[in-house]
């Protein structure tokens, strides 16, 4: 969650006044300040799931003069959502930095200019296939090679890596794509990689239910529920992770190392009514036994996610951020603790903020 004032928090469950900005940027300085935007329907923020590209937008811009200004390749958008409060201060939450293509605008019937899906930084380290094989630094630590691979693509780029992972690069070569083999290397040290509200790189450990919630979402006086449905969808759950050696360097291979639910609590756990239903993974980036369980059991805590999903709308909290855990209180009286997988930011003042989460939590249990 992003790190807001506790005012801000509170705010957000009484009539407030809504405050949106978005900023265009050519080469690290602001080009044009707070752009005009059509107020019924100036877009969204998007906020997915899975690897890749995590946040794009979309945006309506009011005034068709300024197609020529954005018409330069490399600017980049940063869009905000916040609060005006009655003392007149603001308080924004920065929603991302998006890369901007000139064909990627659209002048709609009505003059304004439409901004179709502009993804995050991202998508820069997509488009930076290797024109040649790379070879790995073998013994530099793999979230140092992970910050190369993705600087490369993207320099002069802020850093922070929060993984506590100390595990060394092996002896890798990678063709052409670039995106994989950073998403590989994170996947093998159960960390995740992507490039934050401010457009900071982040290599962090993969969050977990265990984590302390940062916000309920209720269905009180004061709440900011507004509706939302209970889903159960079994058809890709798995419970066990079977993780093999797949390196080529001719290092002796290291025995499938298999990661199962063994949660008797679980409604997955492995010796119940579930079953056992594995899912496979191999990647050359993971060396050993020890570090195959620990891509492994990055994998399970996603996969075995089939308990207590729910899909939900609620007013806007523009700090929430994917990997998020929070507390849902219904109107049954139902309590459970989920983990954000995706989550939009309206950018308008009638916009809901759709939330899809994930928990492998018995229904109703808080712990």
């Amino acid at each position: 969650m992003y790190p807001v004032s506790s005012v801000f928090g509170r705010a957000l469950r009484e009539a407030h006044t809504l405050a949106v900005r978005v900023d265009a940027w050519y080469d690290g300085d602001l080009l044009i300040e707070d752009l005009p935007l059509d107020e019924d329907s100036a877009g969204q923020v998007t906020v997915q799931a899975g690897t890749g590209v995590r946040r794009q937008l979309d945006l309506t811009i009011a005034d068709a003069g300024l197609w020529d200004d954005l018409d330069v390749t490399g600017i980049e958008l940063r869009p905000y959502r916040g609060i005006r409060y009655p003392s007149g201060q603001v308080e924004l939450v920065p929603l991302g930095v998006f890369g901007l293509a000139g064909q990627s605008m659209s002048v709609g019937p009505d003059g304004g200019i439409r901004i179709g899906t502009a993804p995050d930084r991202w998508a820069r380290v997509q488009r930076a296939r290797f024109e040649t094989p790379a070879a790995s630094q073998v013994g530099d630590l793999v979230v140092d090679e992970i910050v190369r691979l993705v600087t490369e693509a993207v320099p002069d780029v802020e850093v922070s890596v929060l993984s506590t992972s100390t595990v060394t690069v092996g002896a890798l070569v990678w063709d052409r794509d670039r995106d994989k083999a950073v998403v590989d290397l994170a996947t093998g040290i159960g960390a995740e990689v992507y490039f934050d509200n401010d457009g900071v790189l982040i290599v962090r450990d993969a969050p977990t239910l265990s984590q302390a919630p940062v916000w309920t979402v209720d269905a009180s006086p004061s709440g900011v529920l507004l509706g939302g449905d209970l889903r159960r969808d079994r058809s890709r759950t798995y419970n066990v992770v079977v993780v093999s050696d797949a390196r080529t360097d001719g290092s002796t291979p290291f025995a499938p190392q298999v990661i199962e639910d063994d949660d008797p609590s679980s409604p997955t756990y492995v010796g119940g009514p579930f079953g056992r239903v594995p899912y496979f993974w191999s990647s050359p980036t993971v060396r050993s036994a020890p570090q195959a369980v620990i891509a492994g059991t990055t994998i399970l805590n996603r996969v075995r996610a089939v308990n207590a999903q729910l899909d939900l709308d609620a007013v806007v909290n523009p700090a929430l951020d994917r990997g998020d855990v929070i507390e849902v209180l219904t109107t049954t009286g139902r309590v459970e603790r989920h983990l954000i997988d995706a989550l939009t930011v309206p950018l308008t003042v009638s916009g809901v903020q759709s939330i899809t989460t994930r928990s492998s939590r018995p229904d109703g249990d808080e712990e």
